[in-house]
């Protein structure tokens, strides 16, 4: 069979993802194991074999496209995420001068005049390997003060969900990985996969 090409496997994906919500409240399993699937044959094009020998590459910011971490059943309902807090944008900047990358994850939470505030994630990096970076948490800021007492009870549950910490291995970087709209995977070391693209 012919090995197709990553701008097929890339529109396959989009539509497969759309109304997913990024995976954040579970997928069903069938088109799970479909998204991971096209995911793993993306891999197969990967342009940058050694990233890590030029982490420019993955300088500044991502937007999340797709995760398998979740937030379902008793975790949903504790934070709230089932009424009224809804989840916005989740964006990654690296820094790569000062080996920092920091997430963040932005709220709304209706019922408040349409608060809107954002959980923000600081960790540093350092290259373990070609492909790996490993990574240790340094700070998180929950901001505005209100959903600082939203989040209050649950802010250990939401950091144990989030954090970064362990090792991540960037598995595919377009081959113009600076550009606008490129892609890039990275899977971590409690099994979770990460789809991003450049803004």
């Amino acid at each position: 069979m012919e090995r197709r090409g990553a701008q097929d496997i890339k529109q396959q994906l989009t539509t497969e993802l759309e109304g997913l919500d990024r995976g954040i409240f579970g997928v069903p399993a069938a088109k799970k194991a479909r998204i991971l699937a096209l995911i793993s044959e993306l891999e197969q094009h990967n342009a940058q074999p050694a990233p890590t020998s030029d982490l420019d590459l993955v300088q500044g910011d991502w937007r999340l496209m797709y995760s398998t971490i979740t937030i379902t059943g008793a975790k949903r309902t504790k934070l709230g995420l089932r009424e009224f807090v809804k989840l916005g944008e989740f964006t990654q900047h690296i820094d790569t001068a000062n080996r920092l990358a920091v997430n963040r994850i932005e709220f709304s939470v209706s019922g408040l005049s349409s608060l809107r505030g954002s959980l923000t994630i600081r960790a540093n990096y350092s290259v373990a390997s070609p492909q790996r970076v490993d990574i240790s948490y340094l700070d998180s800021a929950l901001t505005p003060a209100q959903l600082q007492k939203i989040f209050e009870a649950n802010l250990d549950l939401l950091l144990s969900i989030f954090n970064p910490e362990g090792h991540l291995d960037i598995t595919y970087l377009d081959p113009q990985p600076a550009a606008p709209g490129a892609w890039r995977v990275g899977r971590d070391n409690k099994g979770n996969v990460f789809l991003l693209q450049r803004p």
